[in-house]
């Protein structure tokens, strides 16, 4: 019977930080999960991947800050506005802290993981929904104005990338391009994010 050491252990198993796939590619979060690597085509290589899987705060802070703002001002130049019953008052506080239930919506609407791939760039939803485009597929490139980051349109399908991880898909995408054959088609892309 042999006695494994913990340092033992812990060399058998890969370690699960930052990697960097391949050349030029941002380094990705660690080894992908399989619910994501059951998405990836036989023979494919992963270039990158990354999710958005929590909700970030800060623009939810900065919403319901700007509310309070106004409302201190309102108490400021209008001190009656609180001695109204609360029929009156919850419809203008409802209405200044409606943003922040948007701002809520659109994160949780954005969790989502990104893969870049050497033939393809797949989004996968939260629900576990795939998206892929080919490379040469892509048709346009548009910014997503209710969501926030870009959308890859293809011919039959769309690829939606949020803002957190633009930068770092756009990278990813880049260190692939200079491997691609471009072909007679171009891409509409007023954002420039197609290298």
């Amino acid at each position: 019977m042999r006695i494994v050491s913990s340092q033992e252990d812990d060399a058998s198993e890969p370690a699960a930080g930052p990697r960097i796939l391949a050349a030029g590619a941002p380094p990705s979060p660690g080894p992908v999960p399989k619910e994501y690597a059951r998405h990836l085509q036989h023979g494919e290589a992963l270039v990158w991947w990354s999710e958005k899987d929590r909700i970030q705060f800060g623009p939810l802070v900065m919403v319901l800050v700007a509310a309070v703002s106004l409302l201190g001002f309102a108490t400021l130049f209008a001190p009656e506005f609180w001695i109204q019953p609360w029929s009156s008052l919850w419809p203008p506080i409802a209405a200044l802290l409606s943003p922040a239930l948007l701002v809520l919506v659109r994160e949780r609407v954005n969790q989502r993981a990104v893969l870049v791939t050497d033939t393809a760039i797949v989004g996968v939803d939260r629900d576990g929904t795939p998206h892929r485009l080919p490379w040469g597929a892509p048709v346009s490139v548009r910014r997503d104005l209710l969501r926030g980051g870009i959308v890859l349109l293809g011919r039959s399908d769309s690829v939606r990338i949020p803002p957190s991880l633009v930068e770092d898909a756009r990278r990813a995408v880049s260190s692939q391009a200079r491997h691609q054959i471009r072909g007679a088609s171009m891409i509409d892309d007023p954002t420039g994010w197609m290298p």
